[in-house]
């Protein structure tokens, strides 16, 4: 009975732990539609090490260049790898589509744990004709209150197929759409992400993005997935007026 039991144990870790997935590569081909009219179009790779929570695109067109997003700064290389800018970015990859679906927790998008676990609460949950499951989600946390606003989440067969930002008036920020979903490995993501961002002035811009050739936990290429972060020099100041 023992021996039943320790192998039903080894069994279940070895399920647990193959399900730690911890690399996505993919081709990805990014369409940009601006308020301004103007549309653009940005080809490459991306690379996500789930670890080290570092994001990396590969770009081609329309120029050869590497962006590195990590902890709260997004950084463009040359194809020197000479740095060119550097700037803060709000969105953290741990809420990125590569962290939330390599973790299996696109469906929810992360709501329910990480660091916002305990923000959101459901308000209300409803069922439309076509199937899709609508939950409303409303900030609880006293010190966002009055800072973030409600999230809408709609689902079909336990997959985002939609989500809602909105502010603190119930004003639409923007929108998220996810398609063409494939199972990779036990790793469920969507080839094709939509975003729609609404500006104060009524215009809106418009992201397509397609992600073809998905990878899951592959080997080599480590140079790319641990590239790096460039040393930002900070001028130094000058003397004070006295």
């Amino acid at each position: 009975m023992k021996k039943i039991l320790f192998l039903v144990f080894v069994c279940s870790f070895q399920l647990t732990f193959a399900q730690e997935f911890f690399r996505l590569k993919a081709d990805v081909s990014i369409k940009d539609k601006l308020a301004t009219g103007a549309y653009r179009l940005t080809v490459g790779k991306v690379y996500y090490d789930k670890p080290s929570l570092t994001l990396i695109y590969k770009l081609h067109f329309p120029q050869q260049e590497t962006i590195i997003i990590k902890d709260t700064t997004l950084y463009r290389l040359n194809k020197n790898d000479s740095l060119l800018a550097s700037q803060s970015v709000t969105i953290m990859n741990e809420f990125s589509i590569f962290h939330l679906s390599l973790s299996g927790r696109l469906a929810d998008y992360g709501i329910n744990s990480g660091k916002i676990n305990g923000v959101y609460k459901v308000e209300k949950v409803e069922k439309e004709a076509d199937g899709r499951i609508v939950t409303t989600w409303k900030v609880v946390e006293k010190r966002l209150v009055k800072i973030l606003g409600k999230i809408k989440m709609a689902n079909i067969d336990k997959k985002l197929d939609a989500i809602a930002f909105y502010d603190v008036s119930d004003k639409l920020l923007s929108q998220q759409f996810f398609k063409d979903y494939v199972n990779i490995k036990g790793v469920i993501f969507p080839r094709q992400v939509t975003q729609i961002s609404y500006n104060s002035d009524g215009t809106q811009n418009i992201q397509q993005t397609t992600y073809k050739n998905i990878a899951i936990d592959e080997t080599g290429e480590d140079n790319i997935y641990n590239h790096p972060t460039p040393v930002v020099v900070l001028p130094k100041s000058g003397n004070s007026p006295k």
